[in-house]
């Protein structure tokens, strides 16, 4: 499995009171490495790592990748790479970011749920980490951002040496209290949180578990759409192909709903049996979500270790 195209595919799935002019300072979110000036009535987030405007649907997510995932995004940062992402674009150009060694730029637009939306990304490679800037704002909404606004706001982009692991999972929204012996790789965006077992923090062709930890930037489906919500989530995993459910199960537990898949895949590169797993943790209108994905040989090694994390699962 590629990391890097999950990661990617993560990063826009997560996409999917008004200042009167422009911050003086470049704000960090949750102290990360990654830092801009935010454009008119804009605000930090609460659901990820970025700014918002949840009135007029308007964010910028930042996120932050091992140094080395530059090359492969780098490879797919052009119309056709992001038009497999939902994402209609130009070509990119070199986009100049204080603290990077390179830098590009897309605009483009993207449809999801019938509503439009003008999109720019930028891309980051820098000595300390690879960076993505994804600005979103819908078609047609009376008083918001111009393009003149959001490319102000990204000629601020600053990159600095990121704050620890520990500091990224702590300000997570929310809480794994029992890794169940998996370490912890890697925070995305300020909303996902990846684990794994074994010597490489990125596993390439499925030779370690994966663990994807991803909590929403949208409210929580009705009670009666979470089951199906959880199984067209489960069935659209990139990186991996036939996925098929084999078991589908839903509690109540600790003031929240459980809702519980697994099943089999096949690994989309090296064509390896999968298994695969997911726990959703709904409540009234957030969610949160893990994943587990590993060869079809080791399901009975972590299985049970996977659904100990996944149930220690609280959201702030």
């Amino acid at each position: 499995m590629r990391i890097a195209t999950l990661i990617l595919s993560l990063a826009f799935f997560l996409l999917a009171a008004a200042h009167p002019g422009f911050a003086q300072e470049r704000v960090f979110p949750g102290g990360s490495g990654v830092g801009l000036v935010p454009p008119p009535g804009l605000v930090l987030s609460s659901n990820f790592s970025g700014f918002e405007d949840a009135a007029k649907g308007t964010s910028i997510v930042l996120t932050e990748l091992p140094v080395d995932a530059y090359a492969e995004l780098a490879a797919k940062f052009n119309p056709d790479g992001l038009r497999a992402t939902g994402i209609e674009a130009g070509q990119p150009e070199d986009w100049p970011v204080q603290g990077a060694v390179v830098s590009k730029l897309i605009r483009g637009s993207q449809v999801a749920a019938g509503v439009r939306y003008r999109k720019w990304v930028v891309l980051v490679g820098a000595t300390t980490t690879t960076a993505m800037v994804t600005v979103q704002i819908p078609d047609g909404v009376q008083g918001g951002l111009s393009d003149a606004d959001v490319e102000t706001a990204l000629r601020t982009i600053t990159i600095r040496n990121p704050p620890s692991l520990d500091e990224q999972v702590a300000a997570l929204p929310f809480k794994v209290s029992d890794t169940a012996g998996f370490r912890p790789v890697r925070v995305i965006a300020g909303a996902t949180f990846l684990l794994t077992e074994g010597p490489n923090d990125v596993a390439a062709n499925s030779a370690q578990p994966i663990i994807i930890i991803a909590s929403n930037l949208n409210t929580a489906p009705e009670a009666s759409a979470r089951m199906s919500f959880a199984k067209q989530a489960f069935a659209s995993l990139t990186g991996i192909k036939d996925v098929q459910s084999d078991n589908e199960t839903s509690s109540e537990e600790n003031g929240a709903e459980w809702v519980e898949i697994d099943g089999s895949a096949k690994d989309a590169a090296s064509g390896d049996a999968l298994y695969v797993a997911q726990i959703a943790r709904f409540e009234t209108t957030r969610y949160v979500r893990a994943i587990l994905i590993v060869r079809d040989s080791e399901k009975d090694k972590f299985s049970d270790r996977f659904r100990k994390l996944a149930k220690s699962l609280t959201i702030n």
